[in-house]
C-alpha cells in the first residue's frame, strides 16, 4: 500500500500509452477532494511514472500488461505509487537531462518535484513513489 496512510484511491490500468491520461484524470480528481496545494506536480510527476512503467516494464511489454497506481493520505504528505510488473534493470535518473533530449527527463522531474521519492521491489514487481505536501 501507499506509504503508511489511508488509501484514497486504486486504479489498475492497461500497461498503453493512454493509460498516462486516465491516470492523471484519476489523481487530479483525488487531490482537487483532499484540498492538495501541489496538485499540479503531482499530476505531472504520476504521467512520468506511467509512461516509465509503460515504455521500461514488463506491464507495456506485455499483451496483457498491467500497472497500478495508488494514493495516499500519509497525514502531512499525500503519497502516490506507481506499480509496474517488473524489469530487468532499476529506475535510475539521469543527474543533468540534456535540454533538447526527448526523454530521459522523467525521473530526474521526479526527484525536483516531490518532497521525497524511492522505488522498492515487492512480490507484484516495481514501485516507484512519491510524496507531495497534503495541505
Amino acid at each position: 500500500m501507499a506509504g503508511e496512510g489511508a488509501l484514497l484511491g486504486r486504479a489498475e490500468l492497461p500497461g498503453t500509452a493512454t493509460s498516462a491520461s486516465v491516470a492523471r484524470a484519476f489523481v487530479r480528481e483525488i487531490l482537487r477532494v483532499a484540498g492538495c496545494p501541489d496538485a499540479d506536480d503531482a499530476i505531472l510527476m504520476v504521467s512520468e511514472l506511467v509512461g516509465n512503467a509503460v515504455q521500461h516494464s514488463d506491464s507495456g511489454w506485455r499483451r496483457d500488461g498491467l500497472l497500478t497506481v495508488l494514493v495516499a493520505d500519509c497525514g502531512k504528505t499525500i503519497q502516490v505509487d506507481v506499480i509496474d510488473q517488473g524489469s530487468d534493470g532499476r529506475p535510475r535518473p539521469r543527474r543533468d537531462p540534456s535540454e533538447n533530449a526527448e526523454n530521459g527527463r522523467g525521473l530526474w522531474l521526479v526527484g525536483e518535484l516531490a518532497s521525497s521519492w524511492g522505488w522498492r521491489r515487492d512480490r507484484r514487481g516495481n514501485v516507484v513513489w512519491f510524496q507531495v505536501p497534503a495541505k
